[in-house]
Order: C-alpha cells, then structure tokens, then sequence
C-alpha cells in the first residue's frame, strides 16, 4: 500500500499584506514586498509520496508524455481538473484539453475531452497546439467561460524554438447554463488576446498564459510571454475587450502561467510554474489583487520519498476549510532541463521515459 508521509515545515515568506515600495512600474518585479524576519504564509504540512494521476492509470490510455498546466475546482462537492494532456507525437504540439473528476479528490476519472488540438506541425495552424484551459465562473453570464492558449507549431531551428510560438488567447463557453454546467460540453466562442505592438513586447510564443480573475467588480487577469515574463490586462467583463496595462510594465518574471485565488480579505495568492530558473513551483501574494510582491518558491526538495524529478504546473488550491488547502500540480518523473540540447532536439526520442503526472501536497494557512 501507498504510504502518505506527514511533514511540517514552513515557507520563508517576506510580505505585509498591506504595505508595499514601487520600485519602478517599468522593470521585472517592480513591486518589491517588506520584509519581516520570521513571517510565513503557510505551513507545508502533508506529501503523499505518489501521483494521484500517472502512467496506465484508466483514462491515461494514448496519453504518453501526460499531463501539464490547467485548474483544479471543487463545485457541489465534487473535484474537477481541467488540464492539458500530452497524448501525442510531436511533443507539446499534439495535446488535447481534458476534464477529469473526483468525489474525495484523491480518486480520479476521465470525464470527458473538451478540446483537441489539430497537431499541425507544419507552423500553418492556429490551433496546433492546445495549453492550459482556465475555468471560470462568469456571474454576469451565469455559465463557466474556459480560456486557453492556441499555437502555432512547427520544428524548431538552432536559433528559434517553434514547437509552441504566436499564441493567442481563445475563449469556450459552457453550452449549460448555471454552475452545474461546468462538465460543458464548451465550445469555442472567440479570440480573447493576440500579440501587439505594446510594451512590454510579447516574444516568439505570444501570449503564452492568461488567467482572468475578478476583484472588487473590475475584471484583471495575467498574462504572459517569453521569455518567462508576466504582465497585467484589466476588462470590464470577461469577455473583454481586454487591454493590456502598460504602466503595470513586467510584473514578474520566471512566473509562468500564474493561477489567482483570494485566501480571504486583501490577501491573494498567484501560484505559478518556476520555469527553467527555479525548476519549483511557488507563489506571489498581494492585497489588492494588482500590486504583486516578490515570487516565494515552494522547495520540496528535502523531501525524502519525493516521487518526481521537475515540478511543473501547479493547478490551484482547494480550500477544506480553517485554514486547509490542498494544493494539486503536475511533475514530471525526470528534469527534462538535464536533456543535453533538449531545445536543439531533432527528434523526439529525448523524451522516451518522460510522463508528467498529478500530485498533491496540503498547506496550512500560517496564523489563520
């Protein structure tokens, strides 16, 4: 039997909820947080020492590198995952949105395929390349509107990497009105964001992540490039239009596909995938949901049975309650950034052997 291993520990955490120095809206981390020795915003207090979603699994059949980037939700008592699977050759371009379910969160199904991208790998098509769908509830339409990112795709040269570039964001709306409309069926409705001519400029992939979340009735959402920067966009819906704030400048960088959450008032937590520079998910914080303080990495890897190699996307916290969050995210069994050329490949064989699968840790929300 699988063994779920307590540890507690806590995460050096600089920020006051309320007080921040603007260093300069212009350059990376522009807004730089307080320190206060001691402080910490969670305590790591629970690893269970195995994916919860992983090769052979029913569900994963045809799904050969697994899963990356999405949103975990709880909606009625019941878990949902929307994530990007990576059933297909050619790598990161073959993929397809999936929705999965669980009634504990721990036991997991296939629901259902939401998307799939058309895996067009000679650099033609919009929509090669499917990657992270974003569920949420718009109250003003009163249905689930997912976003996600579109590619191009094609091989990559020595001096350029085409596998996923010129992303653009799309918008599917549930057909089922209502919360229980969650399970969709969705179905594409229109282009949300493309590249433009604004600063800061939006390199080779595009807008490369988009999460829109709601705060004090005003729409903001990041969004982000390569490489590996974030900025912010604000609407007066969600469905936009959408414009890019550029006084905001870089907000953060090495930050990619952060996921918003409100803890509780003036307190929002921005999840995000460390990229090639930490290789470790973590999270910024902020008391208005626009002033974003420092990234604070989430290390694990003390850990002594950690069952993966890289970290990848965290996909959202689930409150349980007094202080209790799940925290759910996809990690690859082996780091890829130790693949000599990785970049360079000219086949896809690098990855044999490489699966990304779900797991799980629990947090403690410190000084509840």
């Amino acid at each position: 039997m699988k063994n779920i291993v307590v540890i507690v520990f806590s995460i050096s955490f600089v920020f006051s909820a309320c007080d921040y120095r603007v260093r300069s809206q212009k350059e990376a981390n522009s807004f730089v947080a307080k320190e206060f020795a001691g402080d910490t915003l969670f305590d790591v207090v629970e690893v269970i020492d195995h994916p919860l979603i992983t090769m052979n699994d029913p569900g994963t059949e045809g799904n050969i590198f697994g899963f990356e980037g999405g949103r975990i939700l709880k909606q009625d008592g019941v878990y949902h995952i929307f994530t990007t699977e990576m059933y297909g050759e050619p790598v990161w371009c073959k993929t397809r949105l999936a929705h999965w379910k669980s009634k504990d969160g721990i036991l997991w199904a296939r629901d259902a395929t939401i998307i799939e991208s058309t895996g067009n790998f000679t650099g033609t098509d919009s929509h090669a390349a499917l990657w992270s769908p974003m569920p949420v509830f718009d109250k003003k339409q009163n249905c689930w509107i997912l976003t996600y990112v579109c590619y191009h795709s094609k091989p990559n040269t020595p001096e350029k990497w085409f596998r996923n570039y010129d992303g653009i964001i799309a918008i599917a709306k549930s057909s089922i009105k209502g919360k229980k409309g969650i399970d969709g069926p969705y179905k594409e409705a229109m282009i949300l964001m493309q590249s433009d001519t604004l600063e800061p400029k939006l390199g080779l992939m595009g807008v490369d992540s988009f999460f829109p979340y709601e705060v004090n009735g005003q729409w903001l959402a990041f969004y982000g490039s390569s490489p590996e920067w974030n900025g912010l966009a604000k609407a007066s819906s969600l469905s936009g239009p959408w414009k890019r704030m550029e006084e905001a400048g870089i907000v953060s960088q090495h930050t990619e596909n952060p996921i918003v959450q409100e803890l509780k008032e003036n307190l929002y937590v921005a999840l995000f995938d460390g990229c090639g520079v930490y290789q470790k998910f973590g999270y910024m914080v902020s008391a208005d949901g626009m002033n974003w303080s420092k990234p604070t990495v989430i290390n694990l890897e003390n850990y002594p049975g950690k069952w993966w190699g890289l970290t990848r996307t965290p996909l959202g916290l689930i409150d349980e309650g007094k202080g209790n969050y799940t925290l759910y995210f996809t990690a690859y069994n082996k780091n890829f950034y130790q693949i000599p050329g990785i970049w360079e490949a000219k086949t896809d064989a690098v990855f044999n052997g490489f699966f990304a699968s779900v797991g799980v840790i629990k947090l403690k929300l410190h000084k509840e």
